[in-house]
């Protein structure tokens, strides 16, 4: 998370006592006479921060930064009239909570040879988590990953992800996390060592020897976030004690085979990936690989049982390289895997118009972006010529999504004859082609009134799509203003609007289960082609817009 700010505006009856810190000015020539100065404290002490990075962004090419003196007070001067924010960070410190990355920073609104004092940043302490890891004999195991992880979103979907970590335990099976936001976590253990198990006699190095590892494990839980305990951890706090004992469980060395493809075409270098089939795990457990490009082997050590993806991937003049595959590990050891790698097919196409009024076709693009899995697989993109025509190579079978880098919308799209939709195009190992597709330039406009909003307070609307599915294709915009705002060139379809006083109102729109949970709060409009609409919302006050998102992880 990033470690900046919020900016909050409240007076200190002793800044008039204290020493001006040096002031900031531009390099260039002054374009204005305004001024903003204040002071960095700590959220819970109250005291004022010293050496803290401030920085000024607004209607100025580079933001300038300043550092607090010893009374922990910024000054920028030479500033014209404009909106602006703050932004600070020190070493251990944080930001104030902001849920689901959403800030509270209130903007400020400079005129022109105004002077703008007593700004207050707090910055919020760290917190810490520690604890140990033992075996089921209590004793303590060395070298284990611990894992502060929060929920998120990763293309539409839920994931987990480590906000800080990767603190290895040490020879007492002990571990800390510093420097923690406040917030609530899982943690996640997990102990890679490589120990040997029960066997009969066998000569030393024999790759039949069989191996145990540690089984990862959830603080309270399993493999399972949902069987795990979640820990709040307020501002400045230190948790300890969070211990995990962890348990032996088989582990096997995977072998396998790279097949597929012209040994001089393959590409000079190749990534093998081995994910858990559980989204939800993959960023916790990486799974090293070691590969034999020359003979086209691999192989992954310390694997438990589990459902995996097996990934290969790579480039060759050009050309994308693509496998994947499912792999389930379970108590006896696996045979040899064997991957097949594809170079996709080529695909053909054209663009039209439903209007003579047609965009110039110079540097315009066409592309496909993943719309489900597999990952990572290689995204085609094509030049559009002055003729409307296009060829993507290396297309692989899946769901896409298309975008076209052109004025205007896609309105429909046809490949090979059948019409598809260009938000899930279907493409399946023989699909020839050609893909037609029809753009649409009959654009449309919105304008909102917003009531419940001020000049020293705006209001973010946030327009997007209905269909939830189609978040992600460039059809959200947000808009800020304190009566109208406006939305120009919208494809026509149907949208649904919201207001609210967060200044940093994006994350929201990167996030479908926080829009089904605040539907009730937004209106729908139905924006027809080359249509004007109108509408008012009203402001959504962020005390009560987080009270509407209560129970939402």
């Amino acid at each position: 998370m990033s470690r900046l700010f919020s900016v909050f505006l409240f007076a200190f009856a002793s800044m008039a006592q204290i020493q001006q810190p040096p002031p900031v000015s531009f390099s260039a020539e002054p374009a204005g006479t305004g001024v903003i100065q204040g002071i960095v404290s700590d959220a819970n002490s109250h005291e004022p921060l010293k050496k803290a990075q401030v920085t000024l962004g607004g209607p100025v090419q580079t933001p300038p930064t300043a550092v607090t003196d010893a009374s922990g007070r910024f000054v920028f001067r030479q500033l014209p009239a404009g909106g602006y924010w703050l932004s600070a960070s020190k070493s251990g410190y944080n930001p104030p909570h902001s849920p689901f990355g959403m800030d509270s920073s209130a903007p400020i609104t400079l005129a022109a040879g105004e002077e703008k004092k007593d700004v207050a940043i707090p910055l919020v302490p760290g917190g810490s988590i520690s604890g140990h890891v033992v075996d089921e004999e209590g004793l303590p195991v060395r070298g284990c990953s611990v894992t502060a992880a929060q929920p998120g979103y990763e293309q539409g979907k839920p994931s987990l992800r480590g906000v800080s970590g990767g603190t290895g335990s040490n020879d007492k099976g002990e571990y800390r996390i510093y420097d923690l936001p406040q917030g609530r976590y899982y943690m996640f253990a997990r102990c890679q060592a490589q120990l040997p198990a029960a066997h009969p006699l066998m000569p030393r190095g024999d790759p039949r020897t069989p191996q145990e590892t540690y089984l990862p494990k959830f603080y309270g839980g399993g493999l399972d976030p949902s069987t795990a305990n979640r820990l709040t951890l307020a501002a400045g706090a230190n948790l300890d004690s969070i211990d995990f004992q962890v348990s032996r469980v088989p582990a096997f060395t995977l072998r396998g085979t790279v097949t597929g493809g012209d040994p001089g075409a393959l590409p000079s270098s190749l990534s093998i990936m081995f994910v858990p089939a559980n989204r939800m795990l993959r960023n916790l457990m990486h799974q090293g690989t070691a590969t034999d490009f020359q003979k086209r082997t691999f192989q992954i050590r310390s694997v438990i049982p589990g459902a995996y993806l097996l990934i290969a991937f790579g480039m060759h003049e050009g050309h994308s390289f693509y496998a994947q595959r499912t792999v389930e590990v379970g108590a006896a050891p696996p045979e040899p895997l064997e991957i097949s790698l594809s170079s996709g097919a080529e695909l053909k196409g054209d663009i039209q118009f439903d209007s003579d009024d047609r965009p110039p076709l110079e540097n315009s693009q066409v592309s496909l972006m993943l719309a489900d899995e597999p990952l990572f697989m290689p995204q085609p993109h094509a030049e559009i010529d002055k003729d409307g025509a296009f060829t993507l190579t290396g297309v692989l079978p899946g769901r896409w999504r298309l975008m076209v880098r052109l004025p205007g919308y896609v309105k429909s799209v046809s490949l090979g004859g059948q019409p598809q939709s260009p938000d899930r195009l279907q493409i399946s190992p023989s699909a020839a082609g050609p893909l037609h597709i029809m753009m649409g330039t009959k654009m449309a406009q919105v304008d909102v009134t917003v009531t419940g909003a001020s000049a020293d307070r705006p209001a973010s609307v946030l327009l997007y799509p209905e269909d939830l599915d189609r978040l992600g294709i460039g059809l959200e915009r947000i808009s800020m203003g304190s009566d109208q705002v406006g939305f120009g060139t919208i494809p026509p379809g149907h949208y649904r609007l919201l207001a609210t006083d967060i200044t940093n109102a994006w994350p929201i729109l990167q996030r479908p289960d926080l829009l089904k949970a605040l539907e009730g709060r937004t209106q729908g409009i139905d924006v027809p082609e080359s249509g004007r609409v109108s509408a008012t919302v009203e402001v959504i006050a962020r005390e009560e817009l987080m009270r509407s998102l209560e129970g939402v992880e």
